[in-house]
């Protein structure tokens, strides 16, 4: 933290202290995150709580919705609106966050994710619970990128993926332990399926709750910009221009990464066209699911995808440092067989093998694709190039969860409910396998040489 403030005071006085920022002597780079301020407790604890109150809000809002009568278009539009605004709402706020500091949004996001996630089981009208879904994504939209960027201040560049392994890693455990445990104590709660959603989406609203505490309180603003005597050094405008304009400046380059990285933007299409593939599942997957599956067992399900995440955070964080992210792309390329299991399977235990497939898989490339936006960034710059890729990536898997309703609704009165379900299934693998390969034009990450640019 020393050296990192050391370089922010010298970059006053010297333009090629960037140099340094970027590639700092070998002596300093070290594995331990750059938060001195902020103990690990309360990055942990805000990390566990985020992620359970969201794995539970994501995961069973499919089969919440189907057990609530949703139609397939129906279901489509929550799982799209869902995608488009917890993805494609992010880019100002990450703008935001870069400018004003990570805590306000963190702590905004959190605490209302925390109100909806109590409101969710006590919706028994599906256009309702849209609405619902929508105020939540909102609120996703507003901490995601702040949490994000917040993860590449307190961390070195070398060892980022790593150190977000680690978190990820230690939040996962926590989360599969909380499935395990509801997914065998629910029965004995509650024997009626509505009183079981309501105990798991109450569990997540209290982790969300738990995570907005603790940035209220004991979290420390790590985003130097965020500060009113570091905003000097920050993308300076060229001679002349006022303050107003800088600002309409920064606002009309709001999507400068794509702009000013090539390497980066290729990753956002390839990305952009397998999240396409990856959503097209979600308005159907639900339906084999919820016909399968007790809330209960569900919670099982997804255990067993925590528990094969954890293998894969665990080395998939190593093996980007070691031999590039490249490596962690492969997470994609095997997410095909999910749906080739969910064609087979007729019951909780054979999903299960799905879920495992994509525990491994979503390891990998969570890692991956956050280590790869943040080393494309320059230091200033962190929620802006989050908040730009989660907007690609937010039409993306709008178009392709809504494409996929609009056509499970014309082919089921044609061939009816099941059969078409399981057609599109096949569909569903075949463009997952056509978004995996395409992994393969994707380049190491480089941040841009916005110096060269603006000289």
């Amino acid at each position: 933290m020393t050296i990192y403030f050391l370089s922010l005071r010298i970059r006053f006085f010297e333009k090629t202290v960037t140099d340094i920022a970027i590639n700092p002597p070998l002596e300093v780079i070290s594995d331990e995150p750059l938060t001195i301020k902020n103990k690990k407790g309360a990055i942990y604890g805000i990390a566990i709580g985020k992620d359970t109150g969201h794995f539970i809000v994501s995961t069973y809002s499919q089969i919440y919705a189907v057990f609530i009568q949703a139609s397939p278009i129906l279901l489509s539009i929550i799982t799209s609106m869902r995608n488009l605004i917890q993805l494609a709402v992010q880019l100002p706020f990450g703008h935001l966050s870069d400018k004003y500091g990570r805590k306000p949004f963190l702590v905004t996001g959190l605490l209302i994710s925390a109100v909806m996630s109590f409101l969710f089981p006590m919706i028994t009208d599906p256009i309702f619970l849209l609405i619902a879904m929508i105020i939540y994504s909102l609120a996703f939209s507003i901490f995601t990128p702040s949490w994000i960027a917040f993860l590449g201040d307190s961390s070195h560049e070398e060892t980022r993926g790593s150190y977000i392994g680690r978190i990820t890693t230690i939040t996962v455990i926590f989360t599969m332990i909380v499935f395990l445990i509801s997914g065998w104590l629910i029965p004995f709660l509650s024997t009626d399926y509505a009183s079981q959603y309501q105990i798991i989406y109450r569990i997540g609203g209290i982790g969300f709750l738990t995570a907005g505490l603790i940035s209220l309180f004991w979290l420390q603003e790590t985003n130097p910009n965020g500060n009113s005597e570091l905003k000097l050094h920050s993308h300076n405008p060229p001679n002349g221009i006022s303050d107003r304009m800088a600002a309409r400046f920064s606002f009309q380059n709001i999507l400068a990464p794509f702009r000013e990285n090539p390497t980066f933007t290729r990753f956002v299409l390839i990305s952009a066209f397998m999240d396409f593939s990856m959503s097209t599942g979600w308005p159907i997957f639900g339906f084999i699911r919820e016909r399968y599956t007790t809330p209960s067992q569900y919670s099982f399900l997804w255990a067993t995808h925590m528990a094969f995440q954890i293998f894969s955070l665990s080395i998939g964080g190593k093996l980007i440092d070691k031999y590039g992210k490249k490596i962690g792309f492969n997470g994609r390329k095997i997410m095909f067989l999910i749906p080739l299991v969910l064609f087979f399977a007729r019951n909780w235990v054979e999903l299960a093998i799905g879920n495992l497939i994509g525990g491994i898989g979503y390891g990998l490339y969570f890692i991956t694709t956050t280590a790869y936006i943040i080393d494309s960034a320059p230091e200033d710059s962190k929620g802006k190039y989050v908040g730009a890729y989660q907007l690609i990536m937010g039409l993306a898997t709008f178009l392709g969860s809504l494409s996929m309703g609009v056509l499970a609704e014309f082919l089921i009165p044609i061939l009816g409910k099941w059969p078409a379900i399981y057609t599109l299934v096949l569909v569903v693998m075949l463009l997952r396998i056509l978004g995996g390969l395409a992994f393969y034009f994707v380049d190491e990450p480089v941040k841009p040489n916005l110096e060269s640019k603006i000289s």
